[in-house]
């Protein structure tokens, strides 16, 4: 019935609840606190500081549009699979692990990829290209211009998931190496990248269900699937410039610190 989705959700969390209570030692926060009292409250950035370069509000941004994908065909999948297809919503239900189950199986390998030392703007830009290529084959538009099918769901949910896995892991591994040199790398400036990484996540799902609903009320499921496609074709053209720009910026100040170090050659040796 409709209450028993919301009673099993409430009994685990409150289960999580009761093993945090058991597996989290209260002595650490005390000795924390502690070390507080002693040493002064040390704030060693701000949000401000943080979100003041453009790498940083890129990664945001990634984020927010990430965000909204995940939650953009919540509201009209079940809808227009049951009015395409004639499915029931327990089996409409069934799409929706499609995309998390890609994402939870993905997410530990791009995580490995970039502790390898790959660059999050390469798997910031195939993912979002990834998850343009997911919308269009959900729509389907074009290049894929073929019926409807529960396959072609299936497949356009399941790399939805494998680009929304490699997005999210990206930019918050993003937003964590540019803070590290923007201020100290210490737990409250992680703390404070992992709150500002949450509130887009957050934002971006809170647009995308609104704006998913009312697309699919207003355009239909393939010109609101387009229109996400759209969207990350946006991201993965900001993402490229932004790359370009900073290697044209790195080769510009290391050809003027040569140009700087040639004239203090010549300087000394003149003299």
């Amino acid at each position: 019935g409709f209450c028993l989705p919301f009673a099993t959700c409430g009994i685990l969390l409150l289960f999580c609840g009761c093993l945090a209570y058991l597996v989290l030692d209260p002595r650490e926060e005390e000795k924390a606190a502690a070390e507080e009292e002693e040493k002064g409250p040390a704030v060693a950035g701000s949000f401000r500081i943080l979100l003041s370069t453009p790498v940083m509000l890129l990664a945001c941004l990634v984020t927010v549009v990430t965000g909204m994908s995940t939650q953009w065909y919540q509201p009209s999948l079940e809808p227009y699979v049951r009015t395409q297809f004639g499915m029931s919503p327990f089996q409409a239900s069934l799409l929706f692990i499609i995309d998390g189950g890609t994402y939870a199986l993905v997410t530990p390998i791009i995580g490995k990829l970039l502790d390898k030392g790959l660059d999050c703007r390469v798997v910031l830009v195939f993912g979002s290209g990834i998850i343009c290529f997911g919308y269009l084959l959900l729509a389907p538009a074009p290049p894929f211009l073929f019926a409807p099918s529960l396959v072609q769901i299936g497949v356009g949910a399941g790399v939805h998931g494998v680009g929304m896995a490699m997005n999210f892991i990206g930019t918050l591994t993003l937003m964590t190496q540019e803070s590290g040199r923007k201020s100290s790398d210490c737990e409250q400036i992680q703390g404070m990248v992992t709150s500002i990484w949450i509130t887009c996540e957050s934002l971006g799902g809170f647009i995308g269900a609104a704006a998913g609903g009312a697309a699919y009320d207003k355009l239909g499921w393939s010109s609101s699937c387009v229109m996400v496609a759209g969207c990350q074709t946006v991201v993965m053209v900001l993402v490229v410039s932004g790359w370009l720009a900073g290697i044209v910026s790195l080769y510009t100040n290391s050809k003027v610190y040569r140009k700087e170090e040639y004239k203090k050659l010549i300087g000394s040796s003149s003299e």
